[in-house]
């Protein structure tokens, strides 16, 4: 099968699935919504596990994995949160510069120096994204000291981090692909639970009420298909991961037009050029490595 049609496929399942997570999460309590996704996450995983498909891994190994799991639950943490009390169109604009926050990871801490094409394109992210900060005024109030948004931004940082550290654990203790997916599953589910038994469970009855909700299912099923035709897509030698990357991110223009037609969101050319300003820095940034 073609990467470039893995690539595209997982961009749309990841657009359904920030929708599905905003139907899960709207006036629900995050946490325990968390939880369950989290438990079906792992639920479709196991017979993966059980079947013999994953390498055997040492305490060590499963250590490494268990931190993966600390890094995404945070991150997840933050923009679940975030989505619930956001507009989507606004939530997901703000997600999508998570490869902004890698490159600016990897310049920092990483000694990496991008190219003058990158530059280029971090700049029409910084202005789109001051853009975006110009339109959603409207919806929020002040942007750049509102809660959620900061939140938001925690989350897309926390999840570049991880970014980082998949490449770590994928290209230099060659893990494979699948074995990470499965135990990645299980012990976020771990953390998931200890996060609402001891933070949500004893303080439930003064907060946001809990409700089940089917589409919780979806949730976890279209994260691991989208996460699955990545994963296909970059193991394809053919594959070129700056496109990849890109097509990925356009996931955004699902979240952006189903925020407007399905949640009612407020309609902005501004808001709709910075979407175009942050996806074209996107381009410029991926595509501009020498």
């Amino acid at each position: 099968m073609s990467w470039l049609f893995l690539a595209f496929a997982s961009a749309v399942f990841l657009g359904f699935y920030d929708l599905a997570k905003k139907k899960s999460v709207q006036d629900n309590a995050v946490r325990p919504v968390l939880c369950l996704c989290s438990a079906f996450y792992a639920l479709f995983m196991l017979p993966v596990l059980f079947l013999g498909h994953c390498e055997p891994l040492s305490f060590h190994d499963h250590l490494l994995l268990m931190a993966k799991a600390v890094i995404v639950g945070l991150s997840w943490l933050f923009t679940y949160n975030a989505i619930a009390h956001m507009p989507l169109s606004i939530s997901t604009t703000i997600r999508a510069l998570a490869p902004l926050f890698t490159i600016m990871i990897a310049v920092g801490f990483m000694g990496e120096r991008p190219f003058p094409l990158q530059w280029v394109g971090i700049a029409v992210c910084v202005c789109s994204y001051i853009g975006l900060s110009l339109a959603g005024r409207k919806e929020m109030g002040h942007f750049f000291s509102n809660g959620w948004v900061i939140s938001m931004l925690l989350g897309t940082l926390l999840a570049s981090c991880s970014g980082i550290y998949d490449k770590f654990i994928l290209q230099r203790m060659n893990f494979e692909p699948l074995t990470v997916q499965v135990w990645f599953s299980v012990y976020m589910l771990a953390v998931q639970f200890i996060t609402t038994a001891f933070t949500w469970y004893p303080t439930r009855k003064k907060t946001t009420p809990f409700k089940f909700r089917w589409r919780f299912l979806a949730v976890a099923a279209l994260l691991i298909i989208a996460d699955r035709c990545y994963f296909l897509a970059v193991g394809n030698p053919d594959a070129l991961i700056s496109i990849i990357t890109v097509l990925r991110r356009s996931s955004v223009f699902i979240s952006f037009v189903a925020g407007i037609l399905i949640f009612r969101e407020r309609k902005s050319k501004l808001k709709f050029l910075a979407l175009l300003g942050i996806v074209a820095g996107l381009c410029l940034i991926s595509l501009g490595k020498g």
